[in-house]
């Protein structure tokens, strides 16, 4: 899982619609198109001070020095008005002429385009906003993210202030858009709602903002840019802030869902919400990228799941001691440095040269263990590769014979890998600011599956794990399109996975309860990774004997996150500028 400029990934359309005035008629040249897209980045990019924070560490290199101060509060009401700025940026965009520019900014045009259509269809489902949620809301990863707040110049020390400051007004605007939806019939459901609150409440019970006092004042002691006394105050004003805008942001966040539990229902698949199938199918497009219809997103996934079941039995007939055996390698990784370090080398063959990719790994807070994924990775600024960060979740909840693939999807070659391989590409800077979580969980699942290829076991229990590992995904996939499309209950999810093995009721109920609270998350990473192996199909046909490992990696880490038609679009043309180099 990659955390990466959070708010403005929730509201992406609300913060590209401060440049959505632009009506004069552009120069359609190069210069002009660049003087228009870097204007939208630097909008996205100090939309709020969290954003700016996890986006450049030197905004003013970039010409911005109006900074935000905090977080921006915003209503249903609001949401409601950004159609016309996204037309009016839509409109401006389409005066370009697409083939004048370079290649790069052509690739640029169509993301852009595409996101912003997407924005405007969603337009007509913001009764479905979302803010909270279990593992992907703001509250679960509010406390992550300002504990690695960068502190670099006290200008980062006053954006930081100003996020605590704004934190209760912040939470409060949320609410107040849950508040509509509750009068809408759009309310996520009381489990998810409940899991939220308990959430919530153990980072309360738990003295979960330690860890926003002792981060602090660990980066603070190092401030060469403050002097003593001014470190002892800014430690002190941490301190109060905490204690008089955190908590009590919090607390209020418990009161106010709390009073929404009795206005939820008990239902939790979209497909019974008004308009919900409807939405759904939005959704799903936009997360994962994939313009296949949710008809034929499963059947790609019930052949894929087909094809490796069909493998699995193959390897069980013919060497069933390997499935006893193809998890051996996992007492010679038990260290993530020396996973990580040694992955980075593993890879040189099959994947392009990459700059710094310095990294520092951490583990959650305890307080935190029980909601955050088992592993995430922190995207550094822009301007500043080094600053890369992976949390390993230690609860016992999560399997540690897993550590050296959940390495290689959040480090090497997974999405510290990728990430700091497309910043030093110097792509256009609103390429940096465009989210794609289907291009960016499939990249960092591909990677995760390529990298048994190194676990040093035999060919045949890389098979198996690979093979597993595709199944699982399929699955899940399929469970998620079941739950929130046809309105599947736990029974209908367990007589389902029943048919591919032994599922118990528990375990139907957990696989429910995270799809009903996180809709479509499952499927960034099914989806993804089948579209970046169908995407591989293709380039294998197109470039036949000139196909490699490397040059398709090379292609997807060029072009960075888009569309899967974008990708296969462009295909050709960036074989021949770069394909024999």
């Amino acid at each position: 899982m990659r955390i990466r400029y959070l708010i403005a990934t929730v509201f992406l359309f609300v913060s590209l619609t401060a440049c959505g005035t632009v009506t004069s008629e552009p120069d359609p040249s190069s210069s002009s198109f660049t003087e228009f897209t870097d204007e939208l980045f630097r909008s996205q990019s100090s939309s709020d001070s969290l954003t700016l924070g996890y986006t450049l560490a030197k905004p003013e290199n970039f010409g911005i020095t109006d900074l935000p101060d905090g977080f921006s509060s915003f209503s249903y009401e609001d949401l409601k008005k950004e159609a016309l700025s996204l037309e009016n940026l839509l409109a401006t965009l389409h005066q370009f002429d697409k083939n004048s520019l370079s290649f790069d900014q052509q690739v640029l045009y169509d993301t852009l385009e595409e996101t912003l259509e997407l924005d405007i269809q969603k337009q007509n489902y913001i009764a479905f906003s979302e803010s909270f949620g279990p593992t992907t809301g703001i509250q679960a990863q509010l406390p992550v993210l300002l504990a690695e707040f960068r502190m670099e110049d006290k200008n980062d020390l006053t954006q930081y202030f100003s996020l605590l400051k704004t934190v209760p007004d912040y939470f409060d605007s949320l609410l107040s858009v849950e508040e509509k939806k509750s009068s809408l019939g759009t309310l996520p459901c009381r489990s998810t709602l409940r899991n939220i609150l308990a959430q919530c409440n153990q980072f309360l019970s738990d003295s979960g903002t330690n860890v926003l006092l002792n981060t602090f004042q660990k980066k603070i002691t190092g401030c060469s840019f403050l002097s003593q006394t001014e470190k002892k105050e800014a430690i002190i004003q941490n301190k109060t802030y905490v204690k008089t805008y955190i908590q009590p942001a919090y607390q209020s966040l418990c009161a106010g869902l709390t009073r929404l539990l009795s206005l939820a229902g008990e239902e939790g698949s979209l497909s019974q919400y008004p308009n919900g199938k409807e939405y759904y199918q939005h959704l799903v497009r936009r997360t994962t990228g994939s313009s296949l219809s949710l008809s034929e997103l499963q059947a790609l996934m019930t052949e894929r799941l087909r094809r490796a079941q069909t493998t699995l039995l193959q390897y069980a007939a013919k060497n069933p001691s390997l499935f006893s055996t193809c998890q051996s390698y996992v007492v010679r990784y038990s260290s993530p440095d020396v996973i990580l370090s040694y992955l980075q080398k593993q890879i040189a063959e099959d994947f392009p040269v990459c700059g710094d990719t310095s990294y520092e790994v951490k583990y959650v807070d305890e307080s935190l263990e029980d909601y955050l994924s088992p592993a995430f990775y922190l995207t550094p600024p822009v301007d500043d590769s080094t600053a890369n960060v992976i949390y390993i979740n230690g609860s016992d909840k999560y399997d540690r014979t897993t550590l050296f693939n959940t390495l290689a999807h959040e480090g090497y070659p997974g999405h510290l890998y990728q990430t700091c391989y497309m910043h030093g590409k110097n792509l256009p800077m609103l390429r940096y600011a465009l989210d794609y979580g289907g291009y960016t969980e499939g990249w960092a699942t591909y990677a995760e599956i390529y990298s048994y290829k190194y676990t040093g076991i035999s060919k045949g229990e890389v098979g198996i794990l690979r093979n597993n590992m595709v199944a699982s995904l399929c699955l899940y996939g399929l469970c998620d399109i079941g739950v929130h499309y046809e309105n599947w209950d736990e029974d209908k999810i367990k007589n389902f996975l029943n048919q591919y093995g032994s599922y118990s009721q528990k375990t139907a109920a957990s696989i429910y309860s995270a799809i009903v609270d996180e809709p479509a998350s499952y499927l960034k990473y099914t989806v993804g990774y089948l579209e970046i192996d169908r995407l591989k199909s293709t380039m294998k046909e197109m470039l036949n004997t000139g196909f490699t490992e490397k040059i398709f990696h090379t292609y997807l880490l060029d072009m960075g996150p888009t569309s899967f038609d974008i990708l296969k679009h462009y295909i050709s043309d960036w074989y021949a500028q770069n394909g024999c180099k």
